[in-house]
């Protein structure tokens, strides 16, 4: 019985999980008996679990399997929907191909390649901090293609930075800094295509009325994404300047070399490099990408680059979570839910297209992150209110982008993100740095929407 408490509850229950568990049981008590937005009985249940669990995984008062699955067996029961609408993605191509780049993104960092030609370049280019900044951008930009996982490339960037880092004679604060402009790098850099982050953009764009293809994606992002990369870099410097500028990186290990690649590595090179190309040129072949992908992690298993306990890295929290999150929009939506929460906020947007318009909605899906915590879980609520609340002003796939741009890279504290909270809880930096960096962020991003993105998006006809 231990064991089993021990699954579902994620901390030591003593008195303050039993406040944090109180709190969160009376919003839910509240919401049931007072029905806000004149809620039916059916949907307040659902509006009441629904922020219930989203307490319980921005707060770890329970453990993200267990509330996952409560919210699922919770929208079963009283939403009406099919089991196909709730599951809808666990049952996408999407979902498989996610746990299909765990995979392969595992069998890269098991071949050693990115290490082994990645550190002796670093030695050999970078000779200041803001030199390794340029160069993390960089990287992040090469292996956006070759490692697909975006946690998995984020986990293998940080790393070989880290061990770099280690080589050099630096002071402790300014190694903690490069390490938090890792993260940094990695939230902005996967804005650029949809399949820079197969997770988030992917079901981002999933609730686009108008298709989203990665071509489609990167035409109207990737090049004002680039843009906002370089400013945020102006920002970053000039925050932590007193870290990073003057500092030159002393008592580098000149005599780290490439040491020569085995057979196995080899041919580990020539399936990677075919399974980019095939990806990138999937619009001349049309072959699958998740076809490619699967095919090529076959073969990493066939040459011995993966193994069977590399099965271990397909992340089931992650899943499960997902398939969870993603339900949300579509069950609120379903059962009228999010007509009428939505609705209510419709009296504060303009009534025709206008800045003060997309100030109302980066506003909106700000606030909503704040409290929410996850982007995933803030896309999956605010992406189907907002195009409720705005698809007869605003194209969809604009209130998308605006979305995913208003949440990836703007965070007050690590809950705002999940690699966030990676990097806090390896010690790579504090957590003040979150907020430091997170405040000037929050105005940066109004800056760039309105003065990069939506004028590029005229030039290019989405506006």
């Amino acid at each position: 019985m231990q064991n089993i408490w021990k699954y579902i509850v994620s901390e030591k229950v003593n008195k303050i999980w039993g406040i944090k568990m109180g709190l969160s049981i009376m919003f839910f008590a509240i919401i049931l008996i007072w029905k806000p937005f004149n809620l039916t009985f059916q949907q307040a249940v659902i509006v009441a679990n629904t922020i219930l669990v989203i307490i319980w995984w921005s707060t770890g008062i329970i453990n993200k399997i267990p509330a996952s699955l409560f919210l699922l067996v919770i929208f079963y029961i009283f939403s009406g929907a099919s089991i196909k609408m709730i599951l809808s993605f666990s049952l996408s191509e999407t979902f498989l191909m996610i746990i299909v780049t765990y995979l392969f993104s595992q069998g890269i960092a098991n071949s050693g390649l990115i290490e082994k030609i990645l550190q002796p370049l670093l030695i050999k280019l970078v000779h200041t901090p803001c030199q390794c900044l340029i160069a993390i951008v960089g990287i992040f930009y090469l292996t956006m293609y070759i490692i697909p996982q975006p946690l998995a490339r984020l986990i293998i960037v940080s790393s070989v930075l880290f061990h770099f880092l280690q080589q050099i004679n630096l002071p402790e604060r300014t190694k903690k800094v490069l390490m938090y402009g890792v993260f940094v790098a990695s939230a902005v850099v996967n804005m650029s295509t949809k399949d820079a982050d197969i997770i988030m953009s992917n079901i981002a764009a999933n609730f686009s009325e108008m298709p989203i293809s990665n071509r489609t994606w990167a035409y109207y992002m990737f090049i004002p994404t680039l843009i906002t990369c370089c400013l945020l870099g102006i920002l970053f410097i000039y925050i932590f300047h007193k870290a990073l500028i003057g500092i030159p990186l002393k008592n580098v290990e000149k005599e780290n070399k490439i040491s020569p690649f085995s057979a196995q590595q080899k041919l580990a090179i020539g399936i990677i490099i075919m399974t980019v190309l095939l990806w990138t040129t999937n619009g001349i072949h049309g072959i699958n990408n998740t076809l490619i992908t699967i095919i090529s992690t076959i073969i990493l298993f066939a040459i011995k680059i993966l193994h069977k306990e590399d099965w271990k890295s397909i992340d089931i929290t992650t899943l499960i979570f997902l398939t969870a999150a993603f339900s949300i929009g579509n069950i609120i939506k379903f059962c009228g839910a999010a007509d009428k929460v939505f609705g209510q906020l419709q009296a504060i947007f303009p009534t025709k297209f206008s800045l003060l318009y997309i100030y109302v909605m980066i506003l909106t899906t700000m606030l909503l992150h704040m409290i929410l915590g996850s982007n995933t879980t803030t896309l999956s609520v605010v992406i189907p209110g907002l195009m409720i609340l705005c698809s007869q002003v605003v194209k969809s796939p604009i209130i998308v982008f605006i979305s995913v741009i208003s949440v990836s890279f703007h965070a007050i504290l690590p809950f705002h993100s999940i690699s966030l909270m990676i990097g806090v809880s390896n010690n790579y930096y504090p957590a003040k740095y979150i907020t430091k960096l997170g405040l000037p962020v929050t105005l940066l991003v109004y800056l760039v929407v309105i003065g990069i993105y939506i004028p590029y998006w005229n030039i290019v006809g989405l506006l």
